[in-house]
């Protein structure tokens, strides 16, 4: 299977996943940020998914300032910020994401929004947990390589203990856990009852 077949089977569980924005361009979905969140630190990356069929990135703007999407082919959208603390709006064309980056006290209503950790220098590396290519100058980002980049920092025996439940029959990680980020604890897509009645009574 070429590498852009399998990055539409890739991303599909992906899109499904992601929170829905509101706005003109509410087919777009973002994986991280969230809307309303706080995060911890100021550098970071926007990760969306365009609607199917789409080629084009909408225009990016921080804080009324156009900014610039990475070489990444459609429909992946990958832009890197480092913004300040405090409060900062991110249009994705006529939609507007509103993020608070931590210094003093964020909005009381707005979720700590937690990124999946293994950056270097704060930023993240596609190719760690998906397989990617580079083409025509950009780079295409497909399946995910699930469970062998999980394993490659979180041992059998790491899993065993934290989930108390075999690694089989689950699908993959992605079954229960926001790969890109969460607002909560270990990443978990619910809490942890709902996911396990997905499967048991």
């Amino acid at each position: 299977m070429t590498v852009g077949a399998r990055l539409g089977l890739g991303l599909a569980f992906v899109a499904l996943a992601a929170p829905l924005l509101h706005g003109e361009d509410a087919s777009l979905r973002l994986l991280f940020p969230a809307d309303r969140s706080v995060l911890e630190a100021g550098r970071f990356e926007v990760i969306g998914v365009l609607p199917e069929g789409a080629t084009e990135a909408p225009p990016l703007r921080v804080d009324g300032k156009s900014a610039e999407w990475l070489p990444v082919a459609a429909p992946v959208l990958v832009a890197r910020l480092e913004l300040s603390s405090g409060a900062h709006e991110i249009a994705l064309g006529s939609t507007t994401l509103r993020i608070y980056v931590r210094g003093e006290e964020p909005p009381d209503d707005w979720a700590a929004f937690q990124s999946h950790p293994g950056a270097q220098d704060g930023w993240k590396n596609c190719a760690v947990c998906h397989e990617t290519a580079e083409v025509d100058g950009r780079t295409t980002v497909g399946d995910l390589r699930e469970p062998e980049a999980c394993r490659e920092c979180h041992s059998a025996d790491d899993f065993q203990l934290a989930h108390f439940h075999p690694e089989r029959p689950l699908a993959g990680c992605h079954q229960c856990h926001a790969l890109h980020g969460s607002p909560s604890k270990s990443l978990l897509k619910a809490p942890i009852k709902q996911l396990c009645a997905k499967c048991h009574d």
